[in-house]
């Protein structure tokens, strides 16, 4: 009898980008949006998903409000000019989700499904905490669940756990978290991601998120992201309880914000107060996470515990792409709507840029050594040798 030819494995690859920020004026508009991603479509395109944070709520701005507030809130075309980049799914559960209260994040669930977009970590009609199907292949699916830890507008009828999936880094976070990933796996995904905003601005990713990272992948996630302080931190890499090796891209940063307008290499790499932002170089800088997962390497529905060491790692290859923020401000401040453009960062033409902030002592600098940086773009790009 011939033998049988072996099954061919089934791969999805997923991208994640950090926070996408509607700043008064120079992002209000969609098209300003629009064409500052426009750079990333080559990287977009060859996803099976693309992940970023919707770092607003959705709805008119007051015109009372003061330009320079921190408070956020865009137009539905707003939403729909960050989807035309080839973004299927948007986090929406961050600190500015509730900047117009319950109708700003009801705005914002309504606008995703009008766009054809997942919305993750917030809900109108179901738990928001149930993991949604992000990319799916011969009959597998990679799923995800998002969160965040705080809200900056703190109304109950916002916050409703109901609608907005929301713990805190404590125990009974770390209990909530674990069980919507086990929920993940019930529900029949073979591969979870879980995606969280928290931690403190413009610094390295706190403990309080690490461990909430931690008991995400000890419950059995096969990568953990985070967003919301602005700068990037490093990649860890964790052996779980049961001996998988978890990627936790502790901080993603921004990828597109007007935040650092007013630096260039020029200037230190950001001031001894790093919430100057204006003049902190590292909020220019974002990282895109780029996961390669293996659907078949479990039994369908089954999760990681009780399967053997080979079968229970779902994340096949990693690694993350290093961007960076054009703004023409720092050429012409007279104008509100710079051309503004996210681009990946190039080790050779980038150099005086990667010099400057390489030499900051405070900084996550070994973001530039780490071999899981992905400088080409194409579809067979996660080829570090320490990122498998």
């Amino acid at each position: 009898m011939p033998e049988r030819a072996p099954t061919r494995p089934t791969f999805v690859r997923v991208v994640i980008g950090g926070d996408v920020i509607p700043h008064r004026p120079q992002l209000f508009e969609p098209a300003s949006v629009k064409a500052a991603l426009a750079p990333l479509a080559p990287l977009f395109h060859t996803a099976d998903a693309t992940i970023v944070n919707y770092e607003t709520a959705t709805g008119e701005v007051p015109k009372t409000i003061d330009p320079a507030a921190l408070f956020l809130a865009a137009s539905s075309a707003w939403m729909g000019a960050v989807v035309s980049a080839n973004v299927t799914a948007l986090t929406l559960a961050n600190n500015h989700a509730c900047d117009l209260g319950s109708r700003g994040l009801m705005a914002s669930v309504r606008a995703a499904a009008a766009d054809d977009v997942l919305a993750l970590g917030a809900s109108d009609t179901s738990d928001p905490w149930k993991a949604q199907t992000i990319a799916s292949r011969d009959g597998r699916r990679a799923c995800a669940i998002a969160w965040t830890t705080f809200v900056n507008d703190r109304r109950p009828s916002c916050s409703d756990p109901r609608h907005l999936a929301i713990a805190k880094p404590s125990r009974e976070g770390r209990e909530r978290v674990a069980r919507a990933v086990a929920a993940a796996f019930q529900d029949g995904c073979d591969a979870v991601i879980a995606i969280a905003h928290g931690g403190e601005e413009y610094a390295p990713q706190t403990e309080g998120m690490m461990t909430l990272a931690r008991a995400a992948a000890n419950a059995g996630a096969d990568a953990v992201v985070f967003h919301h302080p602005h700068v990037v931190s490093p990649l860890v890499v964790y052996q779980t309880e049961d001996g998988r090796h978890v990627p936790i891209f502790a901080s993603l940063g921004n990828l597109v914000s007007n935040q650092g307008e007013s630096w260039t290499p020029a200037y230190p790499a950001a001031q001894e107060d790093r919430h100057l932002v204006y003049l902190n170089g590292w909020t220019r800088i974002g990282m895109i996470a780029d996961l390669e997962l293996r659907l078949d390497a479990r039994p369908t529905g089954q999760s990681p515990f009780g399967v053997s060491a080979r079968e229970r790692a779902s994340v096949s290859a990693f690694g993350y792409h290093v961007v960076f923020v054009e703004s023409d401000h720092v050429l012409d401040k007279s104008n509100p709507h710079p051309r503004m453009a996210v681009r990946p960062l190039d080790r050779d033409t980038d150099r005086v840029i990667i010099d400057k902030l390489s030499r900051d002592k405070l900084g996550p600098r070994a973001i530039f050594e780490n071999a899981c940086w992905i400088e080409r773009i194409g579809a067979d790009a996660i080829t570090g040798p320490s990122c498998h």
